[in-house]
This record gives structure tokens, sequence and C-alpha cells, in this order.
């Protein structure tokens, strides 16, 4: 994996437990299932979710791939001693071709999480962590406006290490409504044509002269 830089070493990597790494899920949807674990079958019930990074990118250190959309899996603890705590694991590889994650969140919250996304109310999550990405030196004391560059570290084998982390705050709401369709404007009545501004003249003309002609014959009858 990557080394923490010494001071002065300039463009190490280095972690920045101060720094909160924040994700953004959206597209929240409830699967249900089982699978083959150790030769036992188990529960694979879950979340899926799109996510992002609101502000800042995901890369690994050494390339210059960076994660877009990634998928989210949101899954409960089993029953232990971390039951108490939510996890997040960002990774590469694997069982998934490109960057992903997940969120392990205990029982009772997944529960709860599972209850409101039923009932409409859960479709849009935030989490907030601490994790042992990396960064640039020159970006651990970068402001939180600033956008920073996080990064997935190698592992013994120089692949990629995936990136462990613990959340201090998970929030999530009812998907904000899709924007009303902007109706089309009236469309306005067309322009007279002069082919039809002389052909209203022509009726008009042909009414005054029944009109005339009319009143001619009455004067004739008397």
């Amino acid at each position: 994996m990557a080394k923490d830089a010494g001071p002065g070493e300039a463009g190490g990597l280095v972690q920045a437990p101060g720094r909160r790494f924040v994700l953004e899920a959206t597209g929240l949807e409830a699967r249900a299932g089982f699978s083959l674990r150790d030769g036992a079958l188990s529960n694979d019930s879950r979340i899926a979710a799109h996510a992002r990074l609101p502000l800042d990118t995901l890369g690994r250190d050494g390339l210059l791939d960076t994660a877009g959309e990634l998928p989210l899996a949101i899954r409960p603890l089993p029953e232990g001693g971390a039951a108490g705590r939510i996890l997040l694991v960002l990774a590469h590889g694997g069982q998934e071709p490109d960057f992903h994650a997940t969120l392990w969140l205990p029982p009772e919250v997944f529960a709860v999480l599972t209850r409101d996304l039923h009932a409409g109310r859960a479709g849009r999550l935030t989490v907030s962590a601490t994790t042992s990405l990396w960064l640039d030196a020159a970006e651990r004391d970068a402001p939180a406006s600033r956008a920073v560059a996080w990064k997935l570290g190698r592992d013994d084998e120089r692949g990629t290490a995936p990136a462990r982390g613990l959340v201090e705050r998970i929030e999530w709401s009812a998907a904000p409504p899709a924007p009303a369709p902007i109706a089309p404007p009236a469309p306005e009545d067309p322009e007279e044509t002069v082919a039809e501004a002389v052909g209203r003249l022509n009726w008009s003309l042909k009414q005054i002269v029944l009109v005339l002609i009319f009143l001619m014959i009455i004067a004739a009858l008397k």
C-alpha cells in the first residue's frame, strides 16, 4: 500500500483523518435473495443504489481513472461486536469490474431504512465518514469547501487495496419531486394573409351591396 510521506516529501500520499469523505446515493431499490457462502445458504437481502461524490473525486494510486457513478450496496451487519457501528467499504475490482461501495448498517438501522424506502421516504441518502483513503500531501490541509482527489492505495501485490471507513453521519429523505413538465406555449393566431384580407373585404362589400339592393326593392314596391 502507498506509504505516508514524511515531512517535506512533496508529492507523497498521506491519510487525512480530520477530513470527511462524503458520498451521496439515489435510486434506492430494495432487493431480496439468498446466496451460497462457504457451503451454506445465507440471506442476501440488500438495498441497491447509485452513488457519487458530490464534491471530491475518487481514483487509484498511480492510475488516472476516476469513479463517476458507482454502485452502492447497503447491507445489514451480522449480529456481533460491530453491529453498533456503520461501516463503509470502497473498492475497485473483485466481484465488480470497476469502483464500487458497500455500506454496512446495524440491523435496526437497516430495518428503518427499508421501511422508509417502501413508504417512499428514502429516495436520497448521504453518508459522511472518516476513511483510510489517501490524499496527495498538498491536499491534506485543504479547506472543506475545496475539492480533493481521494485515492485507493495499493496492496502488497501492487494491486488496488480497498479502503474502509467509519460513518459518523447518515441521513436520508424522500426523493425530490420530478419537475412538472413545461406546457408548450399556446399557439398564436396565424397572421392574416393578404389574400384573406382581400377576401374578407370582398365579403363586406357584398353584404353592403345586398343591403342596398334590398332597400331598392323596398322602395320600388312603395
